[in-house]
C-alpha cells in the first residue's frame, strides 16, 4: 500500500515537474536573460554565456525536484483526506484542494514578497530576504493547516452547519494574514529594474507554479481514482 502511494507521488511528480520545467524554461528564462542583459551592462561586465546555459539545462531538474518534493506533500494530505472521507474525494475536488496549496504557500507570500528576476536586489541581503520569505511562507501554511484540523474537530465534535465553520476558518485564516503583513518586515532592498520586466517575471513565475499544483492535483487525484488507492486504504482501516 505505501509503496502505491510512493509510486503515485513520483510519477505525478515527474510527470508535472518536467512540464514545469519546460514552462519555466519558455516562460520565465527569457525575463531573467533580459535583467541579467541589464545589470550586467549596468556594471560593466559581459554575461557567461555557458552559465546561463548551464542553468536553463538545470531547469529541467529543478523542475523535476519541486515536482517530486511538492508532489510528494500533496500524496500526504490527500491520502489523509481519503481516510477521513473516502466518498468525498473526487478529480475535481484534487484540483480545487492543490489550488488552495498553491494560494497558501504561493500566493499569500508573493503578496507579501513578489518574486524579482535574480538581478533585483543587493546580493548581501540575499540570506535576510530568503528567510522573511521562508519565516512567511511558514505563518502561512501553519495557520492553513491547524485552522484545517481546527474545522475537522469542529464537524466531529458539534457537527453544525458546515458553512457557519468554513466563514469562520477562512475569516481566521484572513485576519492571521492581515497581522502578519503588517507585523513582518518589509524587503527593503531597491529595485532598480524595467518594470516590463518586473512584472512579466512575478506573472510568469505565478503562472508555471500554479500550472504545477494544478497538474499535481490533477495526475495524483487522477492516479489515485484509477487505481483505487482509496478503497484499499480504507479497507486497511
Amino acid at each position: 500500500m505505501i509503496l502505491n502511494i510512493v509510486a503515485v507521488a513520483l510519477l505525478a511528480g515527474i510527470a508535472s515537474g518536467a512540464i514545469y520545467g519546460l514552462m519555466n524554461i519558455a516562460f520565465v528564462t527569457p525575463y531573467i536573460d533580459r535583467a541579467v542583459e541589464i545589470e550586467s551592462s549596468r556594471v560593466g561586465e559581459s554575461v557567461d554565456i555557458a552559465y546561463r546555459v548551464w542553468q536553463k539545462q538545470g531547469a529541467i531538474l529543478a523542475g523535476l525536484l519541486a515536482g517530486i518534493a511538492y508532489s510528494s506533500l500533496f500524496s500526504i494530505v490527500y491520502a489523509y483526506m481519503g481516510s477521513r472521507n473516502p466518498q468525498g474525494i473526487t478529480i475535481m475536488r484534487g484540483i480545487i484542494f492543490a489550488l488552495i496549496i498553491w494560494l497558501v504557500l504561493y500566493l499569500m507570500p508573493a503578496l507579501k514578497y513578489p518574486a524579482n528576476p535574480p538581478a533585483v536586489g543587493d546580493p548581501e541581503t540575499i540570506y535576510y530576504r530568503q528567510s522573511i520569505y521562508i519565516t512567511y511562507m511558514l505563518i502561512s501554511g501553519i495557520a492553513a493547516l491547524a485552522l484545517a484540523l481546527l474545522r475537522i474537530k469542529l464537524v466531529t465534535v458539534m457537527g453544525s452547519s458546515r458553512y457557519i465553520k468554513d466563514v469562520a476558518i477562512i475569516a481566521s485564516y484572513a485576519l492571521i494574514m492581515i497581522a502578519s503583513y503588517i507585523l513582518m518586515p518589509p524587503n527593503q532592498d531597491t529595485i532598480d529594474m524595467d518594470e516590463d520586466i518586473l512584472v512579466g517575471f512575478r506573472v510568469a513565475s505565478a503562472t508555471t507554479s500554479l500550472v504545477l499544483w494544478l497538474l499535481i492535483g490533477l495526475i495524483t487525484s487522477l492516479l489515485w481514482s484509477r487505481t483505487g488507492l482509496i478503497r484499499r486504504r480504507m479497507s486497511m482501516l
